[in-house]
C-alpha cells in the first residue's frame, strides 16, 4: 500500500466525485484531508434520469483534468484501490454496485441515499453480514461544523425533541425523502439519534412534513421544501433552545471526509449501519404514510 490510501469512485454524475477530489488530492486546498488520495474512478449514470445523464461528461472531463485515471468496469477499479467511495446520484443503482466492492473485502462509503428504498437498504445489509464488509453512509449535513458545535457543547444538555428542515426535490426513481429529502433526515438524527417507532407524512406539492415519534416519547419533526426559501436548518430543543444553520465558511465535504478516511483506515463506522437502515426505514414509512392520507406508520410495520 501507497503512502497515502488509494481510493477509487465508482459514479460520475455529481459534483461529490471532483469535490471530493479536490479536498484529497490537492494539498494546497484549505481544507485538504490527508491519508488518502482519489486514483482512479469508474464513471456510471442513470440513463432515465436527467440530473444524471445529462452531468457524467462534463464531471468525466473535469476527473481527467484532475488526474485520475478512468477505468471500464468496478472490477477493473478494485484492482487499483484500497477504498471505495460509491457516489452514484441514483440510489437504485447502489446494491448492484456495492456488491462486489463488498466481495473485494474493501472499506465503502456510500453516499446518500444509501438505498432508493427499504428493501435495497435490507438487501446491503444481509451483503454487509456475509462478507463482514466495512460499510459506512451519510449525508455530509451530519457533520457540519455549526452542528457539531452544539452536538458537542457540554452547556447542551438532553435533547428533547428537533425540527428540522432541508429542500427535497422530488425524482419519482428515488421518491419521497430518499432522492434530496435525506439531509433534513440526517439533521434530525444527528441530534435526535435512533429510536424512531413511528412517522405520520403529510405531503403537498410545494413541501413535505413528518411528524415522528421516539420510542422514550420525543418528538422530532422534518420538513422537506420545494417552494420558496431553501436552507438547511434546524431548532434544537434541550435545557436550551438552539438553532442550527450550516457552516458556509467550512465546506461540509471536507468535514465529511474527515470521518471517512479514518473509517477507510480501519475505524469502526462514524454512522453504525443499524442506525442508516433506521433512517431508511423512516423515509420508507414516511413514503407510505402520505401515500395513504398522512396515516401513523409504525417503522416496524415494514419487516
Amino acid at each position: 500500500m501507497s503512502e497515502a490510501l488509494r481510493v477509487g469512485i465508482i459514479g460520475y454524475d455529481t459534483s461529490h466525485a471532483s469535490a471530493f477530489t479536490h479536498v484529497l488530492n490537492d494539498a494546497a486546498h484549505p481544507f485538504h484531508v490527508p491519508g488518502a488520495r482519489i486514483v482512479a474512478g469508474f464513471p456510471t449514470c442513470s440513463e432515465d434520469i436527467a440530473a444524471s445523464r445529462t452531468r457524467v461528461a462534463g464531471f468525466r472531463q473535469e476527473m481527467a483534468a484532475l488526474g485520475v485515471a478512468e477505468v471500464g468496469s468496478i472490477a477493473a477499479l478494485l484492482e487499483q484501490v484500497d477504498a471505495v467511495l460509491l457516489e452514484s446520484v441514483d440510489g437504485r443503482r447502489h446494491l448492484a454496485e456495492v456488491e462486489p466492492v463488498l466481495r473485494a473485502g474493501k472499506p465503502v462509503f456510500v453516499d446518500k441515499p444509501f438505498a432508493a428504498g427499504y428493501g435495497d437498504a435490507l438487501a446491503i445489509a444481509r451483503l454487509v453480514a456475509e462478507t463482514q464488509g466495512h460499510i459506512f453512509s451519510s449525508s455530509s449535513l451530519r457533520y457540519d461544523a455549526n452542528l457539531q458545535a452544539i452536538r458537542e457543547d457540554p452547556d447542551l444538555g438532553s435533547i428533547h425533541g428537533c425540527d428540522a428542515f432541508s429542500p427535497a426535490t422530488l425524482e419519482p426513481t428515488n421518491p419521497g425523502l430518499f432522492w434530496y429529502g435525506i439531509h433534513g433526515v440526517e439533521i434530525l438524527y444527528a441530534f435526535m439519534g435512533p429510536g424512531c417507532r413511528a412517522v405520520r407524512c403529510h405531503s403537498a406539492e410545494g413541501a413535505d412534513l413528518v411528524v415522528a415519534e421516539w420510542a422514550d416519547g420525543r418528538i422530532g419533526t422534518v420538513r422537506g421544501t420545494r417552494e420558496g426559501a431553501h436552507d438547511y436548518r434546524a431548532t434544537v430543543f434541550a435545557e436550551e433552545v438552539r438553532q442550527f444553520s450550516y457552516s458556509r465558511e467550512i465546506p461540509m465535504y471536507a468535514q465529511l471526509l474527515g470521518q471517512v478516511v479514518p473509517f477507510f483506515l480501519g475505524g469502526p463506522a462514524p454512522v453504525p449501519l443499524a442506525e442508516t437502515l433506521e433512517i431508511m426505514a423512516f423515509m420508507e414509512a414516511a413514503l407510505v404514510s402520505a401515500r395513504e392520507g398522512g396515516r401513523r406508520v409504525a417503522l416496524a410495520e415494514l419487516g
